[in-house]
């Protein structure tokens, strides 16, 4: 594991003023001074002395540079998890790796990410470069319930968290960017060398979930020990029909759901930072 490079002081200078100073032209401003002077991206350095390049124009990037954190308990629950038990972390829709770069950076562990958008996973392996992590590797492709090509789509431009696996059968060939699919167990049967049972997985792509999680044969040897899975209100009831079927599919693998503060998941209502952590009760 490398020592990650630091923040430049142009990019402490910029992240000062998008912290400090309020005004009506602020975002225009930032976007002018990053793209003139930073070339689109800064550093910044963030949980466990990771460094991340980000690109305010996204809007996970701007809540990082404007903030300082994204999902700051989903992320402070995985490196507690991890760090309790450092082993194997699968980021399942990594996107520019805030979740890898960190976990990355515990000693012992070694981190799967998989991340279907070609813009993404450049900037994932470009972050993972700054950090100088030599304990990840990348699968530039798409979880899914079995071998098969499936059209990537973008929810919401600006927002590189919505690149997804969508249903072949909604595209078109032509002006469409194709993916592989695979099962999870054929992929970590193939990059797992020993086998090693997932001490955390992480799942967030878009409502593609159910698919990606029908690819697991949960009585395997890569049952996760937990798993901390997207629970967004309206991608969720698209993808399972109700929160309800998503309880009962983890309640019958054998896992209890909590929220991300460690309290139970709730039938009905918002869900903290729209993720849940599924613990193996065994």
């Amino acid at each position: 594991m490398g020592r990650a490079a630091g923040a430049r002081s142009l990019d402490r200078a910029l992240i000062a003023y998008g912290r400090l100073f309020e005004h009506p032209c602020k975002l225009r401003i930032v976007r002018w001074l990053i793209r003139r002077l930073a070339a689109g991206r800064i550093k910044v350095r963030y949980a466990r002395g990771a460094v991340i390049a980000i690109d305010p124009a996204d809007y996970i990037g701007w809540a990082i540079f404007t903030a300082g954190h994204y999902e700051p308990a989903s992320l402070g629950l995985a490196l507690r998890i991890m760090t309790a038990e450092p082993g194997l972390f699968i980021d399942v829709g990594a996107n520019f790796g805030l979740y890898t770069c960190a976990v990355a950076r515990i000693a012992g562990s070694t981190v799967i990410g998989i991340e279907p958008d070609c813009a993404n996973c450049t900037s994932l392996q470009s972050n993972i470069e700054l950090n100088g992590l030599q304990n990840v590797i990348v699968f530039n492709g798409a979880a899914g319930p079995g071998s098969a090509l499936a059209p990537i789509v973008r929810g919401l431009a600006g927002n590189s968290g919505t690149a997804a696996v969508a249903p072949s059968e909604t595209a078109s060939e032509l002006g469409q960017t194709w993916v592989a699919t695979v099962t999870l167990d054929s992929l970590l049967d193939r990059l797992v060398r020993p086998r090693a049972r997932p001490v955390l997985m992480k799942m967030d792509i878009e409502g593609f979930e159910p698919q990606a999680l029908a690819g697991l044969d949960f009585d395997g040897p890569f049952r996760p020990k937990n798993i901390l899975v997207e629970c967004d209100r309206q991608l969720s009831v698209a993808a399972w029909g109700s929160r309800g079927n998503f309880k009962a599919f983890f309640a019958a693998k054998g896992y209890e759901l909590l929220d991300v503060f460690g309290g139970p998941l709730a039938d009905d209502g918002p869900v903290p930072e729209e993720n849940v952590w599924a613990r193996d009760l065994a």
